[in-house]
């Protein structure tokens, strides 16, 4: 997997090469030494390879060390696929205030009756009040003086003087927002001057490599060498994203003088090279909560990183709310990924707690689970027949986890599972389960199935989910009908099949028209930051104010988890539907149902 990787073939490594995900399936067709014959412990343990995979060569890429020449064939399944990745966002208008002003003076030429020192002549000249002056600044003020003849152009950052350019250059002035996932990093190059976005790009994390999730990004980050790799392959990137912003908007890059950036804790940290380890242990604390303001190694410029709130609601979540304020009425806000944010208030009283969703919903830990890239299933409608729905139309590779929801929802429609989330072989659709092993599957396609076991991922992962949401309004004291509206933020918010999220229990049953998708809000709530000061102040308050709930720490939660783990009979109802399912269960159907979960 390394060698790929270093040869520029994506290899898929969701568990970060620990032979954990099965995705990195290579076919060895010839080789110098007898070594790759043997299975490892891993690769024979997960039962990953077929009988038949066994017999071709199959072996899953991280398990296989090179000791000599290798032909390796990589099936298309097992690369990584430029994921579909959204950009836009919710937008609100503010007051154009940006931190990066740029002032043109033609200035009176000393004399022996003026002999003010050059920042002096500058100094005055001006109404903005210049406290600090940048010593590379410093360094080119007297010859950009006097070979422009005193006719310059003066960059101020809050109140120092970055830098002094030749003529009236206050036409170009730009700044870039990031918005740095754990999977997708998104980047915006704003004019500072009119507040308008002259170009977007996005790619994805290259850290996907070390890790699908942050916990495994975090492992691996454990001694100096591997931080230092994870934080540069984030800033190469972050790097090669602001040259082709520059490319698309024919902008140079030195005309770039600021950089707003926001990510949850973990890629706050790993970007800045700060050690994460305090954030995967109890009590789970970041380093640094506040907003940061550094001098930058991406073209010399500054940075401005917005504020983090807890260990695991990080930056991204703030943004997502100085993109979307609260209003005077209680609003539920959720962000949903690897690991998912849910956001409960006003503006007078916000609570925030963070679940583990798990990877499920990122194509990780399902059989034939992928990322939301060509040719994976986003949607499926089982009536006499199934019908499925993939992006951009291609044949299906795999499923998304708008797929996973949507196949998930059908089948419990349908009775082919029950309301515990057991997959049930009397009904219609019976032909289409088969048994594999001790695991029964459901085959949506000839190739294509969902398992028993990716039923229960996806149980795990709403469970978590839903009783966060429980949890944050029995914290507030309200009741779900005392809320205005559902928000869902992130490319998985946006995309997510609603009828089918609420049949399931991802989200409570609210109208159709009190749910709203608002894109990704992280990306614009940076580029507001990027664009006022007052936005930033905003930042900052949110960042205090907001309230955590540890969701550890709470004793019922664990109840709430089980409880939500049901798929619900009722619509209407979902949590108490789920209690008089639990009530009416034995003893001993309750503690082995509990036990297998």
């Amino acid at each position: 997997m390394e060698a790929a990787h270093a040869l520029g073939i994506p290899i898929r490594s969701e568990c970060g090469g620990k032979g954990l995900c099965g995705k990195c399936k290579v076919q060895i067709k010839e080789y110098t030494y007898t070594e790759v014959e043997r299975y490892t412990e891993e690769e024979n343990e997960y039962l990953f390879l077929t009988v038949d995979e066994l017999k071709q060569g199959y072996h899953l890429a991280c398990m296989v060390t090179i000791d000599g020449d290798l032909t390796v064939y990589v099936p298309e399944g097992s690369l990584l696929k430029r994921q579909r990745i959204l950009v836009e966002g919710v937008s609100r208008k503010i007051t154009l205030d940006p931190n990066v002003k740029k002032i043109y003076l033609n200035l009176p030429k000393p004399s022996l009756e003026d002999n003010r020192s050059d920042i002096e002549r500058i100094k005055d000249s001006i109404d903005y009040e210049i406290a600090y002056v940048n010593l590379e600044a410093l360094q080119q003020i007297p010859e950009i003086l006097r070979e422009s003849q005193f006719e310059i152009t003066l960059v101020l950052l809050g109140d120092e003087l970055i830098q002094c350019e030749k003529g009236d250059t206050t036409e170009q002035c730009y700044g870039v927002a990031f918005d740095i996932g754990t999977t997708t990093v998104v980047g915006y190059l704003m004019n500072l001057n009119t507040g308008e976005e002259n170009a977007v790009y996005a790619q994805m994390n290259p850290q996907i490599r070390f890790g699908d999730d942050v916990i495994s990004r975090i492992n691996y980050a454990q001694n100096k060498e591997n931080l230092e790799k994870l934080s540069m392959s984030l800033r190469n990137c972050l790097f090669d994203i602001m040259d082709k912003l520059c490319s698309r908007a024919h902008v140079k890059s030195e005309e770039i003088y600021e950089i707003s950036i926001a990510g949850n804790a973990c890629m706050h940290h790993l970007f800045l090279g700060i050690p994460p380890h305090s954030l995967a242990v109890s009590p789970y604390i970041p380093v640094i909560k506040e907003a940061l303001n550094i001098p930058s190694t991406l073209y010399g410029k500054k940075m401005y990183i917005l504020p983090v709130i807890a260990g695991f609601v990080g930056a991204d979540t703030v943004a997502d709310l100085v993109a979307y304020p609260l209003g005077k009425n209680i609003k539920l806000l959720i962000d949903i990924g690897t690991n998912c944010e849910v956001i409960l208030g006003n503006e007078e009283k916000i609570l925030a707690c963070s679940t583990a969703a798990g990877p499920a919903f990122e194509g990780a830990h399902i059989k034939h689970g992928m990322r939301a890239a060509p040719g994976a299933i986003e949607q499926v409608s089982i009536d006499e027949e199934i019908t499925l729905s993939t992006i951009d139309d291609d044949p299906p590779l795999g499923i998304a986890g708008s797929g996973l929801i949507s196949i998930t929802a059908e089948m419990f429609r349908n009775g082919i599972i029950d309301t515990s989330g057991r997959l049930l072989t009397e009904h219609r659709f019976s032909s289409r389960i088969k048994t594999v092993g001790t695991m029964r599957e459901f085959m949506l396609t000839d190739t294509i199935s969902l398992t028993q076991k990716d039923l229960r991922e996806v149980q795990l992962a709403k469970a978590a989910i839903f009783a966060a949401q429980r949890i944050l309004l029995k914290t507030y004291g309200i009741e779900p009908e005392d809320m205005e509206e559902i928000v869902l933020a992130g490319a998985f918010g946006n995309y997510i099949p609603l009828e089918s999220a609420k049949m399931i229990g991802l989200i409570f049953d609210f109208p159709l028209e009190k749910i709203k998708s608002i894109g990704n809000a992280a990306g614009m709530g940076a580029t507001l930051c990027l664009l006022s000061k007052t936005e930033r102040e905003r930042a900052k308050k949110l960042s205090g104010d907001i309230d955590y709930v540890e969701l550890s720490a709470r004793k019922d939660f664990q109840q709430e988890f089980m409880d939500a783990m049901f798929f619900p009979h009722s619509r209407m109802d979902l949590f108490p539907s789920v209690r008089t399912i639990l009530s009416r269960k034995s003893t001993s159907f309750s503690k082995k149902t509990t036990s297998r979960v």
